[in-house]
């Protein structure tokens, strides 16, 4: 009646039972013939003769499916409760780091609102550049929640090949070389030797990550140093050969953590104390390393001491026989004829807000050769590229009548504006959004807020000008 999957471990413990003179106790689940499934505990003691010898085993098997379940129940709910306190605690975090930009955002907003008839040039300048770089947090800080939720989901797909640690390391330290000269931070780099398994663009994330944070929380004038050797891991129980690797470390001088600290210091929003600090940062960043990491079957350590400094220890497998995957490439869509660029050519922005159209506006008057008409509403929208033929159409993907997938389904079914290149400009950012947006015939995906570098770069590309 032993449930047939479970038999052979079922008739292992028997016979281990069988075989020696100790007590013996194991649980084992059975089906009845009634199909019910059941757990069953299994207790023997053995009985000797005169001579002390054993002759037989006497136990009894009794039912603890009920105190199964409800150990089960109880693991389940205390589960359930601290999913639920965690939740609680990351979405206070967030309000809080989500709150504090905004504040600036609106407060110096408001003080322009007052000081529309007065003030000085450099006064409102001061305001809006704190505005600026209030707004750029707050990106940041959505950019690093989706990120984080896309890891977590497994949604985030991961572009698998074999990277040279000293080329992915280089490519990267570029972009702290700024801040640490700000903060007289000397980087030392030591012999980085090994090729890993990974995504070049998430291992790059990691290490900028780990170097800003290192540059950031250390002292003026301190040293970071990275390196990096290879090093074989045991492999779990059961999980095959040891794993050959690399083992990148980033070393820093700075004021080190505490071992309350370093309990928490991969959950997200949790800034360690340091919320009232002027350090920059979003408490989110070293949550996506260790997700990226895991993601990619590597894993992260720290050790700390705190007025000395701390060393995060990157492992990541080592590179494997598999031949490289080769790199998606992106759509940019398709070019216009360079024979074009010098006439005017005209573009047709479908958006119902407002101030997004009055964002792109104000843009394209940046570009003389473009010239730009605006439509309230998908239908409206279709007339207009009926009527105008556009040598563009940027489609915003939630509009009052309809939506974007259905306002290019009716552009291709009209014979005038089938061939019309036509871009989604939408704020919805997840790859699935833009992956069937693609599919369903785009150009292109461009994301809101704007990057006004990155949206008259893209123009200029499509319009090949200079």
């Amino acid at each position: 009646m032993v449930i047939p999957e479970e038999r052979e471990d079922a008739a292992l413990k028997h016979s281990q039972a069988l075989a020696g003179d100790n007590t013996a106790t194991y649980e084992f689940r059975v089906r009845w013939p009634d199909g019910s499934e059941h757990w069953l505990a299994s207790r023997s003691a053995a009985v000797f003769d005169a001579s002390g010898k054993m002759c037989q085993r006497i136990g009894v098997n009794w039912d603890v499916t009920e105190m199964r379940n409800a150990e089960l129940a109880r693991q389940e709910k205390a589960m359930a409760l601290q999913e639920s306190r965690a939740r609680s605690e990351f979405l206070a975090r967030m309000s809080h780091e989500l709150r504090t930009p905004l504040n600036a955002v609106l407060g110096f907003a408001q003080l322009l609102h007052i000081e529309a008839e007065g003030g000085t040039a450099g006064s409102r300048r001061n305001k809006l550049d704190h505005i600026l770089s209030a707004g750029e947090h707050l990106l940041s800080l959505i950019n690093d929640v989706l990120d984080l939720s896309r890891v977590d989901s497994g949604e985030l797909k991961m572009d698998m090949r074999n990277v040279p640690v000293l080329g992915w390391i280089s490519s990267t330290l570029p972009l702290v070389e700024a801040l640490a000269a700000k903060r007289m931070i000397k980087i030392q780099i030591g012999h980085l030797e090994g090729t890993v398994y990974g995504d070049e663009t998430r291992l790059r994330q990691v290490m900028l990550n780990l170097l800003s944070n290192s540059i950031k929380y250390n002292r003026a004038g301190g040293t970071v140093s990275v390196y990096a050797h290879l090093q074989t891991r045991p492999a779990l129980t059961g999980q095959g050969p040891d794993r050959q690797g690399v083992l990148i470390e980033v070393g820093d001088s700075g004021r080190g953590l505490s071992e309350d600290q370093i309990a928490h210091l991969f959950e997200p929003f949790n800034r360690l104390g340091q919320e009232g600090h002027a350090i920059e940062g979003t408490g989110i960043g070293l949550a996506i390393v260790k997700a990226l990491l895991v993601r990619m079957h590597g894993a992260i350590e720290v050790r700390s001491t705190e007025g000395v400094g701390s060393v995060f220890s990157v492992w990541l497998p080592g590179a494997d026989a598999l031949p490289e995957r080769a790199a998606v490439a992106s759509s940019n869509g398709t070019p216009p004829n360079a024979a074009q660029t010098q006439t005017t050519r005209r573009l047709l922005y479908i958006e119902d807000n407002a101030v997004n159209a009055l964002v792109v506006q104000e843009l394209v008057k940046r570009r003389p050769h473009l010239s730009l008409s605006c439509a309230a509403d998908g239908q409206s929208g279709i007339n207009m590229a009926k009527s105008l033929q556009p040598d563009l159409v940027l489609v915003d993907m939630q509009l009052p009548d309809m939506d974007g997938f259905e306002v290019l389904r009716q552009l291709r079914a009209c014979k005038e504006c089938a061939q019309i290149p036509a871009i989604a400009l939408s704020a919805n950012a997840m790859p699935e959004d833009i992956t069937r947006a693609l599919q369903m015939g785009f150009s292109d995906y461009w994301t809101k807020p704007i990057d006004f570098k990155a949206f008259l770069a893209g123009l200029d590309n499509l319009f090949n000008a200079s």
